[in-house]
């Protein structure tokens, strides 16, 4: 390297101008006696030194040269930025493949009996018995000429010892039992099995002196006729018998 070139970069632009005017040119190390610029070299400045500013107050940087200072302390976290919107809803999966069948869930509870018979033994009305409700009706229509041919119920559910439940059970079906006798009174039986398999029965009467046709229940003080438990009720393998 040049030495002019070496020492005029120490000294600084005054100390050049001042060795170009006197056309002097010196070696390094009679600037150095000369106590222009003090024997200073790279590898003997600290780091703090070498990011100093120089003594005639600049930087210190090479022209033309971009010169990094210390490292500055770590900023602040800066805030979270806003939520992104929702993403797109994906595609429907495949239906899967269908489970085996589940085991056979337990008997639920019986639900209400209902039940009809129907009788005409006359041509003068016919009967009906209805069951519905866990109640029986037992019905008649005239039949003759000039009736309107409406049926009239009777509520048979009112009579004393209607089987209503317990170890009675509760009517579950119902039949008529009618007789075509040349009498004006003609007799009639309802029946009824239970829940529990008795059997159960009352008896009215048809009256046909009346317009329209009546059924009657009573009996000769005009009182209800009782539901009674008929003699002998179904047992299982009976012949002829019965319990």
């Amino acid at each position: 390297m040049n030495p002019e070139s070496r020492t005029a970069r120490l000294l600084g632009p005054p100390a050049r101008g001042r060795f170009k005017r006197a056309g002097v040119v010196a070696s390094l190390a009679l600037v150095t006696a000369s106590g222009v610029v003090g024997p200073a070299t790279p590898a003997d400045l600290t780091p703090s030194d070498r990011t100093a500013a120089a003594p005639d107050g600049s930087d210190g940087c090479r022209p033309h040269r971009p010169c990094r200072g210390p490292r500055g302390p770590r900023g602040a976290t800066g805030p979270a930025g806003p939520q992104g919107p929702p993403g797109q809803t994906g595609a429907t999966g495949a239906t899967g493949a269908t489970g085996p069948q589940g085991e056979t869930g337990p008997v639920g509870p019986t639900g209400p009996c209902v039940g009809i018979d129907a009788a005409q033994e006359s041509a003068d009305f016919e009967i009906r018995l209805a069951l519905t409700g866990g109640r029986t009706y037992a019905g008649i229509r005239d039949q003759r000429a000039g009736e309107q041919q409406t049926l009239l119920w009777t509520d048979l559910s009112a009579r004393p010892d209607y089987p209503a439940g317990g170890a009675a059970g509760l009517p579950c079906d119902v039949t008529v039992n009618a007789h075509n006798r040349s009498e004006t009174v003609k007799r009639i039986k309802f029946d009824v099995i239970t829940t529990t398999g008795q059997v159960w029965e009352a008896a009215c009467v048809a009256f046909t002196t009346t317009h329209p046709a009546t059924l009657n229940c009573a009996d000769r003080t005009g009182l209800p006729k009782p539901w009674i438990l008929v003699a002998r009720q179904p047992t299982p393998d009976a012949l002829n018998g019965g319990a």
